[in-house]
Order: structure tokens, then sequence, then C-alpha cells
């Protein structure tokens, strides 16, 4: 069963390849919901204690991962995850290339109907872009291998339905719709003139900001000219009036105090330490007076248990994302602060996604589903 929206230019899988798909939902589900629950016994009954009774007190999640990843059973369930994690690259990419050409056609027909879409050729690729291949995506998400490529666009809004498997609705916009909704209720006088969404990728969580401000002009942006391809094609096909522009999140081309509201949905783990503040500080010379900045991505640790926080090893470890473990240690509000923002005006939330409340999503429904969005962000 297809768990997301059929636009134009969305990869659509034969017999096959759905059932292949369908293999990997199920086994990361099964992951998820029936090995995980067993590593935390384990944990409980065994590596923790055995860890107090050596050092006389309990260990922190860099030490629970590392003693973790001694016991067989958390080995099984890496090896299974990485591998499941490979697998449905390699069904989505073989999907994809068989149609490729059909897909690229389609997204140029479609170009220029609504919005615009500028590429910049000298925009140099972040190195922590270029280092390790992200999410184990061979290529990642900027590698082009033909004229006019969108094929790193439709793969990653293939996986993405996959592995949200229809918790985050039909066009995986629900963190952007969630957070749209927040701003409105809680920023009733922010009536923004123009709206930044940065990281936007293949722009699934730009498209709610301008539904949800209709007289504001959208702009998005990232460095990756094949989702952007895609991204301006499914925005035009869905009927969404955006710009999307191919520029680093570290210093844009935009003049200063020109936005109102700037975004970002998991964008600013996929950096690192050094272009962090870089992003922020961007963030805050672009921002209008009052202007709001709001960053989604996952829970930092000290919201967490140690065991929580544990469970981001694979994604450090296995999955190329290494910055992850870092990122979420770092006190968000002070960097702020230090970057130019006013640290009474700095926040962080967790709010309630609405299609997940609306449609009482089963919490197993997906591999590290959270039923709530965590963000932080400030006012300037």
């Amino acid at each position: 069963m297809e768990h997301f929206n059929q636009h134009a230019v969305m990869p659509l899988a034969n017999h096959d390849e759905q059932a292949a798909e369908n293999f990997c939902r199920h086994l990361a589900i099964k992951l998820a919901s029936e090995v995980r629950p067993v590593l935390a016994e384990i944990y409980e009954s065994q590596v923790q204690p055995e860890f107090v009774k050596k050092h006389g007190r309990k260990p922190d999640h860099r030490e629970i991962a590392i003693e973790m990843r001694k016991i067989p059973e958390a080995r099984f369930w890496y090896r299974l995850r990485t591998d499941n994690q490979d697998r449905m690259y390699y069904v989505s990419g073989s999907m994809i290339e068989r149609q490729a050409s059909g897909i690229s056609e389609k997204a140029k027909m479609l170009s220029g109907k609504l919005g615009s879409l500028t590429l910049n050729p000298s925009v140099n690729m972040p190195r922590y872009l270029t280092e390790v291949d992200i999410h184990r995506k061979p290529g990642g998400y900027h590698a082009e291998s033909r004229v006019g490529d969108v094929t790193a666009g439709a793969q990653y809004d293939r996986t993405i339905a996959v592995h949200n498997m229809g918790s985050q609705g039909e066009n995986n916009d629900d963190p952007a719709c969630s957070i749209a909704a927040w701003v409105i209720d809680t920023h009733p006088n922010l009536k923004p003139r123009r709206i930044l969404d940065m990281g936007c990728t293949i722009g699934n969580n730009t498209l709610p900001y301008k539904t949800a401000f209709p007289d504001a002009e959208m702009h998005a942006i990232d460095v990756s000219s094949p989702a952007l391809r895609y991204a301006h094609a499914r925005a035009c096909d869905l009927g969404v009036d955006v710009h999307f522009h191919q520029m680093n999140a570290e210093k844009t081309d935009f003049e200063d105090g020109s936005f109102d509201l700037i975004v970002s949905r998991i964008l600013l783990h996929e950096t690192s330490k050094t272009a962090l503040p870089k992003i922020i500080r961007e963030c805050h010379r672009l921002l209008s007076p009052r202007g709001l900045m709001l960053h989604c991505d996952a829970p930092q640790f000290d919201s967490l248990t140690p065991y929580q926080a544990s469970l981001r090893d694979w994604d450090t470890t296995c999955n190329n994302e290494p910055f992850m473990a870092t990122l979420y240690t770092i006190s968000l509000e002070q960097l702020y602060a230090q970057c130019g923002f006013e640290i009474t005006k700095t926040f962080c939330h967790s709010i309630p996604g609405i299609f997940i409340r609306e449609h009482s999503i089963d919490g197993n429904a997906t591999p590290g589903f959270s039923p709530e969005y965590f963000f932080t962000g400030a006012q300037k």
C-alpha cells in the first residue's frame, strides 16, 4: 500500500519494487517495536548493574552506547538496521534509475509554472556533506549523473515516504504544518512579508509555511541542485508558489533584515561545529526586527534519559551523521545568544503533531517515532 501523495514527479513502484519497499518497512517496524525493547531490558538488567559495580556510578549516554555495542543482541540490531537502510536505497535507486529520464522530463515540463528556481554552479559543497554519504545514501543528496538531474531529490522523496510510513501525512509535511500552526497561535501579530526555509531539500516542509501565510513571499535554499530541481517541480505540481535558490545557509546572498520568519527542519545536525554558528549568525543578519527564527530537529540530550540519548549512536556511527551526537549536547539557547540574539528571547518547545494527533498514529508505525516535534528558536 502506498503511504504518500502521487504528485507528478514522485517515482512510481512496480509490483516487485513495492513488495521490496514493504519488506523494508516491516523489518524496520520489527526492529523498532520488538528488538529494541529487548535491548532496553538487557541494559537495565545486565549492562547498567555491571557498569555501576565496576565504576561506582551510572554510565552516560556515550558509555552506554560503547557497552551496548559489546552485547551480541545489540550488534545484531545494528547490523540488521544498517543492512535495511542500504537495502532501502538499493530498492529506491533501482526504481528511480528505471524511470529517471521520464521523471526529469516531467520536472522540466513543470518548471517555471509557479515561483522560481535559481541555481548557482559556483556554490561550494560543504565538506561535512562530501566527506561521508549522509544517511548512507550513495553519493549523498547532491551528486549529479546527468544534465538536469533530479534523481537525488526523487530518492529523498521516496525514501522518507518509506521511512515515515504515512505517520507525517501523505506529503510528509506534518512537522511544518504543526509548527506553522504554533506560530500563528503564539505570535498572532506576526504577519511575515517574506519567509525563508534553510536546507529545504525537496520542499516537503517548505510548502506548509506558504499555505499558512499565503500573503508571504516564500523562499527556500539548499546546496543540492538535484534536490532543488525536484523541489521546484514538486511545488509547481502541488500548486504552491515558492522561490528556490541554490545557496549555503552559512552565507546567503539575501540582504540584511529581509525576512520576518526563518525556519529549518532537520538541518542543524547535518552541519558541523564550525558551520553551525555561521548559520545562526546568518539568521540573525537576515531577520527583520522582531523577526522569528525556528529550527526543528530531534530533542537535545538533556531532555532525554541517558539510555534514550544513547539510541542515537546508530545514527552517528552507522548512518553517517557524525555531528548529531555533538549538536544534541550543545545548549542552543546559549549559542543563539552568542550569535546576537538576546538570551531572554530564545526558547525551546515540543508540540504534538497535528496529523499524528488527528489520526491517532500508532507509536510503532515508524522507526524512531515521536508524537511530538522539538524545535528551538529566538526572536530578534
